[in-house]
């Protein structure tokens, strides 16, 4: 009777043996010791709770109500499908957001409102454009097949942005601090901004009754390498949707990143380091009926009366589809309190 009444109380305390084991990892994980030193304990091992590392041992309920700004910069890029014509050299733009954000456990929403500044140019290929046109100064009513050759054209936009941000996101808890992504929208509208063109420009003429080329003669309209540089308004761009995606490190200023949310006060700051990616999704390419060179057949033989247009502001661009793309680095800078709630333990080692 004795033997079995001690396999009876062995059988009885395996299941509490088991739990134990099962519930408690072993304190030489980087896991164990994050949320130690977080202010969590590591009771959440099975997902008991949707609190980020663990139980709270605190006055927190893992909610914030966070506000601050954010600036930005980087490379910056109009892309298009249109022949001949290329995103780089690029450019670069900038940005600054009021922003909100509400956090709860690792759980990130973002919004805010913003503006930012784009300076971005874009490469033309070379460009021959022929005339058949009567010559004036031959006198015998002769007629001259002109072409012009403008070669090195870059096409340089300048755009002020207004924007909304709605971002979604979560934080990357780690053996070296605290990371988080960002994912989400930003609709833009260009408010404001101008254009400037610059190009060089050559002219030469082949005539029935002459042979040769005719070229490299000022005093008769055939000029060769010919800087000439034009301004313009703004593009007359269409509203932007781009697809946001960031990626990078918190810094809480008040503790260390080991003791991110250790008990203490209610108030909070945040600075985030980041790299970015802004992708366009729809097309933004204006509708016009300008031209992209327009030179009056009364003065064609004078460069100065020659008028150019950015290339997406011409005809030209309006059967082909036109995307911004920006990458670059964020840093963000937040401000807010914690939602009070009781003790939940009392004690980190309590377990």
């Amino acid at each position: 009777m004795r033997k079995l009444r001690y396999i009876l109380l062995i059988l009885l305390l395996c299941p509490t043996l088991m739990w134990a084991q099962r519930r408690y990892n072993p304190a030489d994980s980087w896991e164990h010791r994050l949320a130690e030193l977080s202010g969590f304990t590591y009771r959440d091992v099975d997902g008991k709770t949707d609190v980020l590392l663990g139980l709270h041992i605190s006055q927190y309920t893992g909610e914030h109500h966070m506000v601050g700004l954010s600036i930005d910069g980087g490379w910056s890029a109009m892309l298009s499908n249109m022949p001949n014509t290329n995103g780089t050299p690029g450019g670069f733009s900038g940005g600054f957001h009021i922003l909100y954000e509400y956090q709860n456990s690792g759980f990130l929403l973002q919004t805010g409102l913003g503006l930012s500044y784009q300076r971005v140019t874009n490469a033309l290929s070379d460009t021959s454009i022929y005339n058949r046109l009567p010559y004036p100064w031959t006198g015998a009513n002769d007629t001259v097949l002109l072409r012009h050759r403008f070669v090195g054209r870059r096409d340089m936009a300048q755009q002020y942005y207004a924007r909304v941000p709605i971002y979604v996101g979560h934080y990357i808890p780690g053996p070296m601090g605290i990371g988080y992504v960002l994912a989400g929208v930003q609709l833009q509208y260009a408010f404001g901004g101008n254009t400037h063109v610059s190009l060089t420009g050559s002219t030469a003429g082949k005539f029935d009754r002459y042979d040769g080329i005719w070229e490299e003669m000022d005093n008769h309209g055939f000029r060769k390498d010919v800087p000439i540089e034009r301004d313009g308004d703004r593009l007359n761009l269409k509203v932007d949707l781009l697809a946001h995606a960031e990626i990078g490190y918190e810094y809480a200023t008040a503790q260390s990143a080991y003791n991110y949310r250790k008990r203490g006060g209610l108030q909070d700051c945040r600075v985030r380091v980041a790299g970015y990616c802004d992708m366009g999704i729809l097309n933004i390419c204006p509708n016009t009926d300008l031209p992209m060179y327009e030179m009056p057949t009364q003065t064609i033989y004078d460069f100065p009366t020659y008028r150019m247009y950015h290339v997406f502001a011409s005809s030209y661009a309006k059967d082909y589809w036109l995307r911004n793309l920006s990458v670059g680095l964020r840093v963000t800078v937040l401000f807010g309190f914690k939602a009070k709630e009781r003790v939940i333990l009392g004690k980190s080692w309590n377990r």
